[in-house]
């Protein structure tokens, strides 16, 4: 794709699609296997990121306000997606000319 690929936007961000990444060596790591470590369980994700309230509130004067918004963001994202987000779901259209 030379530096040029289409993402996918997942609850978490956007996330390359299998076919735009360079698999050699990895020959045995298959779709199947990206697309089940691509999915998302909104629950475990929120309870990840409920898991950093502590460290948040130890460093809350050292760390950059970004962060917190940040933080915001992902769970908001989490709150909007459904219980289960899968690559396997998406439907692609035409790749990149």
């Amino acid at each position: 794709m030379r530096g040029k690929s289409l993402g996918v936007e997942c609850p978490l961000g956007w996330v390359p699609r299998y076919e735009h990444l360079d698999w050699r060596g990895l020959e045995s790591f298959t779709r199947r296997d990206f697309d089940a470590i691509m999915s998302i369980d909104r629950d475990e994700w929120t309870r990840e990121i409920a898991s950093h309230d502590e460290l948040f509130f130890k460093l809350y004067d050292r760390l950059p306000k970004e962060m917190t918004f940040i933080r915001e963001l992902l769970l908001s994202g989490l709150w909007r997606s459904p219980e289960r987000w899968s690559m396997e779901e998406m439907e692609f259209f035409d790749d990149i000319g």
